[in-house]
């Protein structure tokens, strides 16, 4: 039996940058991590995920581009976006496998590598910056910021970060990358711009009750594209219920299958996926289980089942999800504490948002949820349900088969008797 509990990280943030005239000295340009495991970030982020921000005023330093130089670090993901701070809009960035390594290191998200370090520089360069200039800078991985973008955040995701042996690491076994500045007329080193509040924290949390929480059925659809901060490189099912205290949601299909080598990874299905359920409340994770934890084998069902831990046969249940695996079953079970207090002292509640996160989906695979089409998520107009248009394309189950979740509501006798695993 997998039970799902949260992790936390204990290591502190500490970076060195070179600064104008070659000094060194620390600086905090990164933001402490936000840890998707935290719950402080909203919109549901990954338990496996951390994620750091640098935002400065493109509008103060128009003449300044970006220099980002570090290493790759040891993790199942990784990427830059840039961000439009003022609007949250993605402007621009680079997943993992398309950076460019510095001469004589390789990138180790396209070929298995035996060097003790792999280097990479970066460039993000303003729109006043002249071509000419941008093609005598030093590397080939150049990020440009639109016109009209007056402050800009750039952010790096780790996703199942380790250090060198392969244990779990915050920061991927590596220090952050050290940003300096760039004159775009001389292109001399100058000092980075100041870091700035970003407003990549300030996402508004709303909730209104919505008639389909009570159905049995629960149904997974594809998120639109997110216009707040995405991560432009994942595509989300996504599935809303309230959760009784005597009812068990139980929700299987066929994960995707993830590559095992670096070499296969730019024409996999897909890099990761996670289950993740968090509170319709407050849009917070609590709980996760992804494909280097779950229960699962390639090309057949896993299944999910979720209870509260309020439940009062809780102990029942888990006897009989463990004796389930026992027999070779793929059950990984989910408790969720609806009495447990977010950060403003409030219960997380009954009401929860499942998603089932694809990192880098690939269209040409027949399965793939990004085939799929947006519902829009709730607004004055009506709820999620009353969009759909066309189920064989908005429907998970519909669109995709076995390869589609599909969640059902059982009370916990109905669930114990067995009828769960048919």
């Amino acid at each position: 039996m997998k039970t799902i509990s949260m992790f936390h990280s204990l290591l502190s943030l500490a970076l060195c940058t070179a600064c104008a005239g070659g000094q060194s000295q620390t600086q905090s340009l990164w933001s402490e991590t936000m840890k998707g495991n935290g719950e402080v970030l909203a919109a549901y982020p990954d338990l496996y995920s951390n994620y750091w921000e640098y935002t400065y005023s493109v509008n103060e330093s128009p003449d300044v581009a970006l220099c980002i130089k570090g290493e790759f670090p040891h993790a199942r993901y990784f990427s830059f976006s840039l961000y439009d701070d003022e609007t949250g809009t993605a402007i621009g960035g680079l997943d993992d496998f398309d950076i460019i390594p510095d001469e004589g290191c390789d990138n180790p998200f396209v070929t298995t590598s035996q060097r003790e370090k792999n280097t990479f520089t970066l460039y993000i360069v303003p729109p006043t910056m002249d071509e000419a200039q941008i093609e005598k800078l030093p590397s080939k991985n150049i990020c440009r910021i639109d016109k009209g973008v007056n402050r800009l955040a750039v952010c790096i995701r780790h996703y199942l970060g380790t250090d060198a042996a392969g244990n779990s690491d915050e920061y991927g076994g590596v220090a952050l990358p050290a940003i300096t500045g760039c004159d775009i007329h001389t292109l001399r080193e100058v000092a980075a711009p100041q870091r700035a509040v970003s407003n990549i924290n300030s996402f508004s949390e709303t909730f209104a009750p919505q008639k389909a929480d009570t159905d049995r059925e629960v149904p997974f659809l594809l998120a639109p594209r997110g216009q707040y901060y995405p991560n432009n490189a994942t595509s989300y099912l996504y599935a809303r219920t309230r959760l009784e205290a005597d009812s068990v949601l139980v929700f299987s299909f066929i994960p995707v299958t993830i590559p095992q080598r670096v070499e296969a990874y730019r024409q996999a299905d897909a890099r990761y996926w996670s289950i993740c359920v968090g509170s319709a409340a407050n849009t917070r994770s609590y709980y996760s289980v992804c494909d280097a934890n779950a229960l699962a084998r390639p090309e057949e069902k896993s299944t999910f089942v979720i209870c509260r831990q309020q439940n009062p046969r809780l102990e029942e249940i888990k006897a009989g999800v463990e004796a389930a695996n026992r027999k070779g079953g793929l059950y990984n079970l989910i408790v969720w504490d609806s009495d447990k207090k977010d950060l403003n002292g409030n219960p997380i509640g009954d009401v929860l948002v499942i998603m089932y996160r694809n990192i880098l989906p690939n269209q040409q695979w027949p399965y793939s949820i990004s085939n799929m089409t947006p519902t829009g998520y709730v607004d004055a107009e009506g709820e999620p349900l009353d969009k759909i248009t066309a189920p064989d394309k908005q429907i998970a189950h519909i669109a995709l088969g076995d390869y589609g979740p599909l969640g059902l509501k059982y009370g916990t006798d109905e669930f114990l008797s067995g009828s769960f695993g048919e």
